[in-house]
């Protein structure tokens, strides 16, 4: 496990810093989080990161009290340029470098007194994950369709609902979700 990787407790403690500041400083801030932090946060065992992926199409903040807030509580903000590689951080995460398809309403994660996290529907992340499909991805899509248990259908039109490119990669990777069908049903 990576030194700086932060787990649940540690992710949780770094937000409750982060509410306390935005609180003093008369702000709020909605993040729709996507990424790891998703299985963090619903208790996947063993599962950590040094970072905190923002889906910031769809969060809604004040960019200089947020940044304050999430440096007052040790973070690095979106680190572009200058970056410290054994600092977590909060990673602004905009389409093209990611894909989440569309989707009506975010469920909330947690609400704090001036911070509320959300996320997409699970389906929408599975598909997210399909894309890159890497060892702690496909984790991760293990971790969410045993606890969530989202139908295929929805995985599928979240995946549909995504640019052309994402679509493409993410369906080639739909053998995995079947794979791993196969060997629970063998369980």
């Amino acid at each position: 496990m990576n030194q700086s990787s932060l787990d649940r407790s540690e992710w949780i403690e770094k937000l409750v810093a982060i509410d306390e500041s935005l609180v003093r400083q008369g702000a709020s801030a909605h993040l729709m989080i996507i990424g790891s932090a998703i299985g963090i946060f619903a208790g996947q065992p063993e599962r950590t990161s040094i970072d905190l992926d923002v889906w910031k199409p769809k969060s809604r903040y004040q960019m200089k009290a947020l940044k304050t807030a999430v440096e007052e509580a040790g973070l690095q903000f979106d680190p572009k340029s200058e970056f410290e590689p054994d600092t977590p951080y909060l990673k602004m995460v905009e389409p093209g470098v990611a894909e989440i398809g569309k989707f009506d309403e975010p469920e909330v994660l947690e609400q704090f007194q001036a911070l509320t996290l959300e996320r997409p529907p699970i389906a929408n992340l599975v598909a997210a994950k399909l894309i890159r499909a890497e060892e702690k991805d496909l984790q991760d899509i293990a971790f969410l369709i045993q606890k969530y248990r989202p139908p295929g259908e929805d995985i599928k039109n979240a995946i549909k609902s995504m640019p052309r490119q994402a679509r493409e990669k993410a369906m080639e990777n739909m053998v995995y979700l079947s794979t791993m069908e196969s060997t629970e049903s063998n369980l």
